[in-house]
């Protein structure tokens, strides 16, 4: 199966993830859902588990093939919005 690169829109899913490695609030919810690989007090160890999770070698890739978005939103974005509601992870 192929999958078809997503329509550029200026790296807007990149852009989200990099907004989240910067806040302490996503690190904080990437220390308690992965607890194993914690302490992400730093931005860069945030994105490097992003980018591992999500299968990537860049987060480029989120807006540019719809397996790698697909990844960020079911491993990260979504739960991370649960977790920021309250909602057990």
């Amino acid at each position: 199966m192929t999958t078809l690169p997503l329509p550029s829109r200026s790296g807007s899913l990149a852009r989200l993830s990099g907004i989240f490695c910067e806040q302490l609030e996503f690190r904080e919810f990437l220390s308690v859902a992965w607890r194993d690989d914690a302490p992400f007090d730093t931005p860069e160890k945030a994105a490097s588990l992003v980018r591992r999770v999500c299968e990537v070698s860049s987060r480029a890739a989120f807006d540019q093939d719809a397996a790698a978005a697909d990844r960020f939103h079911n491993r990260i974005r979504i739960p991370y919005v649960n977790w920021q509601l309250g909602r057990p992870l």
